[in-house]
């Protein structure tokens, strides 16, 4: 039973942070992504406006449990990852799920969007990082699209930033506009 909801709960994250990507994906490729259904390999199958099927992996980055991460803000006084530990588990994670993509048991391997989630540091901090030079193994990954999506600004902005890795023509980083009013 308690593996049941703690998978509930995880399934239930996710969501809403594909929700959170979503809106600003539209805004980016000016396409929309309707979700058929939540899987395992990938988290969700999609579709496309044109008809296609795509899936669509999440996956975090992150220090580590969250209490960790809140003795390292409270005593530690450290509010984010530090940059090389970052770009390190940014490679480790592209690799991991590369090597899953290409197991049997998924879905719609050609035509996969890998969306890695950063928590504990920002777009801003890293995007000069962002090279095939720095993260080979992120940029030979064999998904259709892969995003970065900075979500530590989530609570203060109402929205995520992007960088797009693949594919070519939407490369680049997105930053977020301010949706809250000043005052």
């Amino acid at each position: 039973m308690r593996k049941h909801l703690s998978e509930q709960v995880k399934k239930e994250m996710e969501q809403e942070a594909l929700n959170c990507f979503l809106d600003v994906y539209e805004t980016v490729t000016h396409q929309t992504l309707e979700v058929l259904e939540s899987t395992e390999r990938p988290d969700f199958i999609c579709m496309r406006q044109n008809g296609e099927r795509v899936g669509l992996e999440l996956v975090k980055v992150r220090r580590s449990h969250p209490n960790d991460i809140l003795w390292d803000e409270i005593i530690e006084k450290q509010n984010h990852m530090a940059l090389d530990l970052a770009l390190e588990m940014i490679q480790k994670v592209a690799v991991l799920k590369d090597k899953k993509r290409n197991e049997p048991d998924w879905e719609l391997p050609e035509a996969a969007i890998l969306l890695i989630e950063l928590r504990d540091i920002s777009l801003l901090e890293i995007k000069s990082c962002i090279s095939e030079q720095v993260l080979p193994d992120l940029f030979s990954a064999g998904f259709a699209e892969i995003w970065l999506a900075d979500f530590s600004g989530l609570e203060a902005y109402d929205n995520i930033e992007l960088f797009c890795i693949k594919p070519d023509k939407f490369c680049g980083y997105y930053p977020r506009g301010i949706q809250k009013p000043y005052g």
